[in-house]
């Protein structure tokens, strides 16, 4: 795959900061969230605790945004130290595709499907 031109590049970088703000705010609406219900249910002596796993399932969420925020910003150190695009399992140009739906990727689709197969490990 070639490398991504210099206009690519600003281009995904853009999108990058557009997850990154988006992110951001989604996240601050979901922490808020959990601390209303926190406090809802502190206020609430007839609750018998029956809210638990919503609460977990709200955290793991927010968790899932938090990672994603990770990934973007390891992508702007990739772009700031020139490796943004390459992969992180073999080396080559991720796809220039790729990086437009999912402009933190780490890797190409060969090697993500083998880091989800276990059979590659995760170095950034």
């Amino acid at each position: 795959m070639p490398k991504p031109t210099q206009a690519q590049k600003r281009k995904l970088q853009s999108a990058l900061l557009d997850i990154l703000k988006a992110t951001g705010v989604k996240l601050d609406h979901m922490e808020e969230s959990v601390l209303l219900a926190d406090h809802d249910s502190l206020s609430d002596d007839s609750d018998s605790g029956g809210g638990g796993s919503a609460r977990e399932f709200q955290l793991g969420l927010i968790q899932n945004e938090d990672d994603i925020l990770q990934e973007v910003r390891n992508a702007f150190k990739r772009l700031e130290e020139g490796r943004y695009g390459r992969c992180g399992g073999c080396e080559s140009w991720i796809p220039i595709r790729r990086l437009e739906t999912l402009p933190y990727a780490l890797y190409c689709i060969e090697c993500q499907e083998k880091f989800e197969n276990g059979d590659l490990h995760l170095d950034d």
